[in-house]
This record gives C-alpha cells, sequence and structure tokens, in this order.
C-alpha cells in the first residue's frame, strides 16, 4: 500500500477595472472685440466778403449832407454872416455920421441907393466847381476760422485666457477576483490531483 500525498493550490488572481478620462466637450472662447470710431472734422469754413461802400464824399460834392455837416456848415455860415452884418452896418453908420450932412449925400438918398441899385443888372453869380470825390470802398475778403478736430479709432479686445471643456474622469478599481488556496490529502494507491 502507498500512501501518497496530494497538493493542489491556485494562486489569488486579482483583477482591474479601468475607465478611462474623457473629453467629452471643448471650445475656445473667441476674443470679443468692441471698437470706438469717431470721425475727424475740419470745423473750417470761410466768412463771406464783406464790401463796404461809402459814397458820403461823392453825394456831398452833389450838395447831399449830413446832419452833422449841415449843423457845423450852418454854425460857420450864420457867424460869418453876424460878422458880415456887424462890420457893413458899422461902416454904415459911421458914413452916415460923418457924411450925413454933407450935401447931396444925405440919409434918404444913401437908403435909396441901397434899396435901388443903379444898375439894373443882377450882380453876377459865380459858380464854383469842385472835384468830386469818389466813394471810398473798403474790401474785407473772406477768411477760413476754425480749428480741425482730430477723430479717433480704438479697438478693445477681451479674452478669456481658458477654454471651456467638460470632462469625465478616469477611474481604475482592483479587485480579487479569485482567493489563492492550498489543498493537501492523501490517498491510498493512487494519485489524486483533481480532487
Amino acid at each position: 500500500m502507498i500512501l501518497r500525498l496530494n497538493i493542489r493550490h491556485q494562486l489569488p488572481q486579482t483583477a482591474q477595472q479601468v475607465q478611462r478620462a474623457r473629453l467629452d466637450k471643448a471650445a475656445v472662447v473667441p476674443a470679443r472685440v468692441t471698437g470706438h470710431t469717431e470721425q475727424g472734422t475740419s470745423n473750417q469754413g470761410a466768412t463771406q466778403p464783406v464790401t463796404q461802400l461809402d459814397n458820403y464824399p461823392s453825394r456831398r460834392a452833389w450838395g447831399s449832407r449830413t446832419m452833422g455837416d449841415f449843423l457845423r456848415e450852418s454854425e460857420q455860415k450864420g457867424l460869418n454872416d453876424v460878422q458880415a452884418g456887424t462890420s457893413r452896418r458899422t461902416q454904415e453908420a459911421w458914413a452916415r455920421a460923418e457924411n450925413g450932412a454933407k450935401p447931396g449925400d444925405d440919409i434918404a438918398q444913401q437908403y435909396h441907393r441901397a434899396i435901388f441899385p443903379d444898375s439894373p443888372i443882377a450882380a453876377e453869380t459865380l459858380v464854383e466847381f469842385e472835384l468830386m470825390d469818389g466813394p471810398i470802398i473798403s474790401v474785407t475778403p473772406s477768411r477760413v476760422v476754425g480749428e480741425p478736430e482730430v477723430g479717433e479709432n480704438s479697438m478693445q479686445a477681451e479674452t478669456t485666457p481658458f477654454p471651456l471643456y467638460q470632462t469625465t474622469p478616469g477611474s481604475a478599481r482592483t479587485y480579487v477576483e479569485n482567493e489563492g488556496f492550498i489543498r493537501r490529502w492523501v490517498t491510498i494507491d493512487k494519485y489524486d490531483i483533481y480532487a
């Protein structure tokens, strides 16, 4: 009789369940650009030319007067007439005083000669001519006025430093699928490896 020692063993088995990480969605946020534009303007324009015509010297040559000139001339003429009249009356008074008593030159005859002159022809009227002054013309040419305004053109860009993304994280799980064992038994006259 033969005794046999039978041994059966199994190593432990582990298993691993792995789920890989996954990128579900990824997007780049585009830059947002805003701008401000302001057109430049010249703000300039030309003034109208101005022509001034002073024709008073010409009108004065034809006898037209302003009120100021008329008053000045009337004042001067009145003063001259008063002086001339006073001088003439003084001379006549002295002449009558000196000659009034002389025969043939009495006062009545002097008055008669003053009222009724000897000459039937009226005294000559002298006409004085003076050169006519031309009008005074002054011209103010047109000018460019105003200051230009410089335009503006600016841009601003708003960016996001990180992209938009969505992920499913990965995982790994390790577990024991089969436990290990060692079995021993004895058989008589046979060798049993499958017991």
